[in-house]
């Protein structure tokens, strides 16, 4: 898989993981899921902007969930959940759903093999991770504001998940492209079609022989009678003697 490849489709199944992400925010609520029921209904809220505000409202109320759930999911790892709420099963999916979903989609597309389904899985995490770390370095050289963003960043994933953010993305874009790559190396082995077996290779190989000994025009003798006139053979002579062919 060349690099362009491998970028086309980091980019598609970066796109798939924020569709997907939508899933998460307004039909698993993610966000109360995550906060421990302290933020409820959000996307109920922002699905209410497009009857407020016409037009723009309806945009918002799509694109803000596929954001906000992106975010979320980027910065809450899979352990987290299985540390600090063991017994909520639902948080678990869906931290996880967008990741199966999105890795398992770029994989039907692109790949045929299991190896190729785990590194067309690995190409999503590592896209967002590059663009994360890019924000975190970056934004802080914004004049005025810059240095404080780093500072807020820190103090967001430490007050939400314990870890500095660096820490929060690392783990949780890794975490879930790699259960992510479970299902893409599943749905590769499913596509994966072996070269031909054996037994056909031999089955043309011997048709090829045939075919080349008839273009030769060299006829055959079976254990009783010649090919070429069809008379009785006799096993001491080298010749037919009917017709004169050599055996």
């Amino acid at each position: 898989m060349g690099f362009g490849r491998v970028l086309w489709t980091g980019i598609v199944g970066m796109i798939f993981l924020l569709l997907t992400s939508y899933i998460s925010f307004m039909f698993l609520d993610l966000t109360s899921a995550v906060t421990g029921g302290l933020v409820q209904n959000l996307g109920d809220a922002l699905n209410s902007l497009g009857s407020l505000l016409p037009g723009i409202g309806g945009i918002i109320g799509i694109l803000a969930p596929m954001f906000l759930g992106l975010v979320l999911i980027l910065i809450f790892p899979i352990h987290w959940c299985l540390v600090y709420r063991p017994d909520d099963v639902m948080l678990l999916i869906a931290v996880t759903l967008p990741w199966i979903l999105a890795c398992t989609m770029i994989t039907l597309i692109n790949a045929k093999t299991p190896g190729k389904g785990i590194r067309t899985s690995l190409a999503i995490g590592i896209g967002y991770l590059i663009l994360a770390l890019l924000l975190y370095f970056l934004l802080p050289l914004i004049p005025v504001i810059g240095p404080f963003i780093e500072g807020i960043l820190d103090g967001l994933t430490l007050g939400l998940t314990d870890l500095p953010y660096i820490g929060a993305v690392s783990t949780a874009i890794l975490e879930g492209c790699l259960v992510g790559a479970v299902f893409g190396a599943f749905i590769g082995a499913l596509k994966y079609k072996p070269a031909g077996s054996s037994g056909k290779k031999k089955k043309s190989k011997s048709k090829e022989t045939k075919t080349k000994k008839e273009d030769d025009g060299e006829p055959s003798f079976d254990s009783a009678h010649c090919t070429s006139c069809g008379a009785k053979l006799v096993a001491e002579n080298d010749f037919c003697t009917n017709c004169g062919m050599k055996s």
